[in-house]
C-alpha cells in the first residue's frame, strides 16, 4: 500500500477567487458568475446575512433562485435507443436492484435531479464550475425535501437550496451553511463517474436519464470541462486536472488516475477508518467503499476483464462496480460508501484546508 503524501494548505485562507465565464456548460449554469456579483456600491442585501461561511468566499446572485431549472420528474429509458454514446461521461447510481445513469450533458444543463427509487428519495447534484457531482439523501429530519439551484456559489461551488425550508447547502462539503440546518451533514451515496462504454459492458439493463425539457448541451462534456484551468492559483502541488477524493471533517484524501496503472487496481487505506478504493484508467472510474466487514484479516484484490465484477476478497466474495456482492458467502450484501466524489484540482484547494494526495509522483 502506498503512503499518502501530506500537503499543507495554511496559505489557502488568503486565496483570491477570480471571476470566470466558461464557453461550455458554464454559460448555462449557476456555476457561472455572469450577472451574479453585486457591485461594491450596491446597498446591503438580506442575502448577505446569516451565512456560516466567510462572505468573501461567497458569490451571491441577485436573481431569483431556480433560474437553472432542476429536473423534478425525471424520465428514464432502457439503455440503448441511441440515448447514450460510448465515449460520453456519465454518472452511475444504484438503489436496490435499479441502476440509473445520468449523462453529464444533461446534468450540465439542469445541475440538480430530484429522483427516487421506491421509497428511496435522493438528489443528484452537479456543478459544472468545479466538476463535482454528488448523490445525497433527500430525507432530512424524517421529511422528504426537494432541492433547487439557488444561483449562489461558495468558493466557486454550487449551493443547492432546500425548497421545503429555504436552507442552503455546500455541495462539496455536504453541509448546511445557511438556514435551519447550519452545520448539519447530508448523507451521500455511491455515485460513479465513468463513460458510456463501461455502462454498456457492465450494466446493459441500466436506465438512462432522458432530458424532456427540449434543452440541449452538446458541448457539455467531462473532457472539455476538466480543462478549464485553475483560476484559484492553488497553493499545493496538485498535478492539475481532476481528482477523486474521500472527505471527512474538513479533510480529503485524493486520488488521480496515475496510480491506477493496471486495468483495474485496488488499494486499502485507513483514511478515517478502513476504506477500499477501486479504480481503472482504462475503464475511466474510481470508486471508494467503507470496509464494514469488521474482519481485520480480510483482503481485497482486483478482478480483471469481468465487468461488472471489479474486485474480490479472500473469503470468496466478488463485488461489482457499486460494491454489491454478486457471488460468494455474502451475496446480496453491499459495501457502504464514504463521502466521496470527483472534482477539479482547484476546487479541492478552495474547499478543503487539509489535503493528502495518495501516491503523488
Amino acid at each position: 500500500m502506498l503512503s499518502p503524501v501530506k500537503e499543507n494548505k495554511n496559505a489557502m485562507k488568503n486565496l483570491k477567487i477570480f471571476a470566470f465565464i466558461s464557453l461550455t456548460a458554464v454559460l448555462f449554469s449557476a456555476c457561472s458568475k455572469e450577472n451574479t456579483t453585486p457591485s461594491k456600491s450596491d446597498p446591503p442585501n438580506e442575502l448577505e446575512s446569516g451565512w456560516a461561511v466567510p462572505l468573501d468566499q461567497l458569490i451571491l446572485s441577485q436573481l431569483p433562485p431556480d433560474r437553472i431549472k432542476s429536473i423534478d420528474a425525471p424520465y428514464f429509458e432502457p439503455l440503448g435507443n441511441n440515448n447514450l454514446k460510448s465515449g460520453e461521461p456519465v454518472y452511475l447510481f444504484r438503489s436496490g436492484e435499479t441502476v440509473k445513469v445520468y449523462p453529464q450533458r444533461i446534468m450540465g444543463m439542469h445541475e440538480i435531479v430530484n429522483d427516487r427509487v421506491g421509497e428511496h428519495f435522493f438528489a443528484i447534484t452537479f456543478c459544472p464550475r468545479t466538476g463535482s457531482t454528488i448523490a445525497w439523501n433527500r430525507v432530512i429530519d424524517g421529511k422528504v425535501t426537494e432541492f433547487g439551484v439557488s444561483g449562489h456559489l461558495f468558493n466557486e461551488n454550487l449551493i443547492p437550496y432546500d425548497r421545503n425550508e429555504n436552507s442552503f447547502w455546500s455541495q462539496m462539503r455536504l453541509e448546511g451553511i445557511k438556514g435551519g440546518h447550519v452545520g448539519d451533514r447530508l448523507e451521500s451515496g455511491t455515485l460513479i463517474l465513468t463513460t458510456g462504454s463501461t455502462i454498456y459492458k457492465a450494466f446493459p439493463d441500466a436506465l438512462v436519464l432522458v432530458d424532456t425539457s427540449g434543452q440541449r448541451c452538446d458541448t457539455c462534456s467531462f473532457k472539455q470541462s476538466r480543462d478549464l484551468g485553475d483560476p484559484g492559483g492553488g497553493s499545493i502541488n496538485l498535478l492539475g486536472g481532476d481528482y477523486f477524493g474521500m472527505v471527512k471533517d474538513g479533510s480529503a484524501l485524493l486520488f488521480n488516475y496515475e496510480v491506477f496503472d493496471d486495468p483495474v487496481k485496488v488499494y486499502q487505506t485507513n483514511f478515517r477508518g478502513p476504506k477500499i478504493v477501486v479504480g481503472s484508467e482504462a475503464l475511466q472510474f474510481i470508486v471508494a467503499f467503507r470496509d464494514n466487514t469488521g474482519d481485520t484479516e480480510r483482503e481485497f484484490s482486483a478482478v480483471q476483464n469481468a465487468l461488472p465484477v471489479v474486485m474480490k476478497d479472500n473469503t470468496g466474495n466478488e463485488y461489482d462496480l457499486t460494491g454489491l456482492v454478486v457471488s460468494g458467502p455474502d451475496k446480496g450484501k453491499r459495501l457502504p460508501a464514504p463521502d466521496s466524489y470527483t472534482a477539479h484540482s482547484f476546487a479541492w484547494e478552495l474547499i478543503f484546508n487539509d489535503l493528502e494526495v495518495f501516491g503523488l509522483r
